[in-house]
């Protein structure tokens, strides 16, 4: 049966409205500044301290070869004789080659503050035809740089399975005192949501996650809202994230017992959900935690300040976990598509960047099948296979 809906409505409740609209205004009444302001908040902030980084190395560039430090007031030819020689000539403190990350992303950083506000420049200095003698000696130094092997930088790896195991065997990820229950929970965080390094970490309040139970009555945590991160800001058609999960287990490691045993232990008093541990808190003690949130530098250093602890076999970066997350999830054979859905990546390119590699146990069995080849014993007569011959 059709359903009916009852239209009709209070004239005298529109007047009320336009009344109240004309006492006060609707909208917002802003500044030059206050646009510029918001404008500049399409960019996360670890992209304005990127941006900032490149200008200042072009502006001491040009304070070092006496050329005026206005470089976005020149013209167009002007600008790309100028970025043509810094392009070519910029190096670090040391003297020695950028890696190619950092080349690519100084250009990038000249680029957002020549087009953004205040300037607000029509150029496009990565496309423009303008600037291809200044992008050919670009590229030309970033061919450079990898031929002479200056290029030192390395992708972040995913933490190897030994090291995965010591953690917890070490004790650094574990539910009996403050600052280990601290780590594990952190880590379950970043490693079943897929999270990029520190980002988004201090917003984070002890009201940010819920629990729920799935069609199977199996219980899981999730967050409740959907974050603005890097791949999805928030500016861009259907930008919205898979709800990510965190299930329980039911063994002395599960995610959801030490998650809710850090919230319990939490002080009542402080609403973010990562806090400093009490050193001197008891394990009967009720509050483990101060009154007060964890600094931003150390949750950007949790995974290096859990490696020098356990100790681990290298120094990881809270992005390897992040890599340890995809890298399992596609040896495991999960599709492209499910990994992208948790990990927020839009192509599965960058998914791939992260199974490129092998695993430290693989590499450590192609060395030894390799090693084996070498210790053969020569066979004579017509069983005799070379080397050769197997390969091909």
């Amino acid at each position: 049966m059709a359903q009916t809906f009852d239209l009709r409505f209070n004239l005298n409740d529109l007047d009320e409205e336009k009344e109240t609209d004309s006492e006060e205004s609707r909208f917002d009444d802003l500044s030059a500044e206050d646009l510029d302001q918001i404008g500049e908040g399409r960019h996360e902030e670890s992209t304005k301290k990127s941006t900032k980084w490149g200008v200042r190395l072009v502006k001491e560039w040009c304070k070092e070869k006496d050329v005026p430090q206005d470089f976005e007031q020149l013209e167009v030819t002007e600008l790309a004789s100028l970025l043509r020689r810094f392009y070519g000539e910029v190096r670090k403190q040391d003297g020695s080659f950028y890696a190619l990350k950092s080349y690519r992303g100084l250009r990038a950083a000249i680029h957002r503050h020549l087009t953004g506000a205040p300037f607000n420049r029509r150029i496009n200095i990565l496309r423009d035809r303008e600037f291809s003698a200044a992008n050919n000696v670009y590229i030309g130094m970033l061919k450079k740089v990898k031929r002479e092997g200056q290029d030192l930088s390395m992708p972040k790896s995913p933490i190897s399975e030994g090291d995965l195991h010591k953690m917890f065997e070490s004790g650094v990820l574990s539910m009996k005192t403050p600052s280990s229950l601290l780590n594990m929970v952190w880590f379950y965080i970043e490693f079943h949501f897929c999270r990029r390094g520190r980002e988004g970490l201090r917003k984070l309040l002890r009201s940010s996650f819920a629990f729920d139970v799935d069609d199977q009555n199996q219980e899981f945590m999730y967050l409740r809202f959907n974050e603005s991160t890097k791949n999805h800001p928030g500016d861009l058609k259907n930008d919205f994230q898979s709800a990510k999960r965190i299930h329980g287990t039911g063994d002395e490691k599960c995610p959801l017992e030490a998650i809710k045993k850090y919230l319990s232990n939490l002080n009542p008093e402080c609403n973010h959900f990562f806090q400093r541990p009490m050193p001197s808190a008891l394990p009967s003690s009720v509050t483990w935690y101060q009154n007060a949130p964890l600094g931003v530098n150390t949750l950007g250093n949790m995974m290096a300040n859990i490696s020098k602890k356990a100790p681990l076999s290298k120094k990881y970066t809270n992005h390897c976990v992040r890599a340890t997350t995809i890298t399992a999830l596609s040896n495991a054979g999960i599709e492209a598509r499910v990994i992208m859905a948790l990990s927020g990546h839009r192509n599965d390119t960058s998914i791939r960047s992260y199974c490129n590699d092998s695993t430290s146990a693989q590499k450590r069995h192609c060395s030894t099948i390799l090693h084996n080849a070498l210790q053969t014993e020569p066979k004579t007569g017509s069983n005799a296979v070379g080397l050769g011959n197997r390969m091909s």
